[in-house]
């Protein structure tokens, strides 16, 4: 038997969704804090820093800050706008880009955390209904700083639209819970109709919804764990069309003498 002492309903609710982590996944987001000096945080924001890492990894295995795409409202906890294969985070390197590659190739990740051991189709539809109104010319819900930032870097790019020589930019919404995805036919139906309102609005030239659950979690950030990384200059480079099963792909130019040093480190 466990006793609490409440102040509110709302640190109830803290306790049921510390309660329902299971101890890997606790662990797991334990060091990722550590690493990256969140300890400071409290549990709920930490999760959407460790949610927003996993999820943007898959698109830019690059370093990155969390700061940059946590932006905690309307119902999307993170948003991160790549372009060519850089995380952008501000309007100028939109410009900066199309000048120098002369072509836009565009994906939008969005992330919500939640902690509760189940998803939930009332939070699935306000997740798609706030990245569908991000998109809008005249959003209906208010906006934080860090969305109207996310919001003018989006605008910007679709200015831009004649440089999207390989199609229009991909969606990809990320819905991060310490739950199970089993499939259910209420979660699969909200699922699908997010994925097909926003196809709607044929600003996308595709989009998908991916549930993440604990084994998604688990599974994602051993991943970022066992990849190898190298830092090098590579300028001269284009993205390769998209394929399935493959986040990014370039092909390009390098110096010899920068091929032979990342064979030796």
């Amino acid at each position: 038997m466990v006793n609490i002492e409440a102040q509110s309903a709302n640190d109830v609710l803290a306790f049921r969704e510390w309660r329902f982590m299971d101890r890997i996944t606790t662990a797991l987001l334990e060091e990722f804090c550590k690493e990256n000096e969140l300890t400071g945080l409290k549990e709920d924001r930490q999760f959407e820093h460790f949610a927003c890492f996993l999820a943007v990894y898959r698109h830019h295995s690059e370093t990155f800050d969390t700061e940059d795409v946590v932006v905690a409202d309307t119902g999307i906890d993170g948003i991160a706008i790549i372009v060519n294969g850089v995380l952008v985070t501000d309007v100028d390197t939109v410009e900066e880009l199309a000048q120098r590659n002369n072509y836009l190739d565009v994906t939008f990740v969005f992330v919500q955390a939640d902690r509760s051991a189940s998803f939930d189709a009332a939070k699935i539809g306000s997740f798609s209904f706030g990245v569908a109104d991000f998109f809008k010319e005249k959003p209906q819900l208010p906006q934080n700083k860090a969305m109207k930032d996310a919001a003018e870097i989006m605008t910007a790019i679709y200015k831009r639209s004649g440089k999207f020589s390989r199609g229009n930019p991909s969606c990809r919404l990320y819905y991060v819970t310490t739950g199970k995805w089993v499939g259910d036919t209420t979660l699969e139906t909200r699922r699908q109709a997010a994925i097909t309102d926003l196809k709607g609005t044929g600003i996308f030239r595709d989009v998908d919804f991916i549930p993440v659950d604990a084994d998604s979690i688990q599974k994602l950030y051993r991943q970022t764990k066992n990849a190898v990384h190298r830092e090098f200059t590579f300028a001269d480079r284009t993205t390769v069309p998209e394929i399935v099963g493959v986040t990014e792909a370039y092909i390009g130019l390098l110096p010899a003498e920068e091929f032979v040093s990342i064979l030796k480190r």
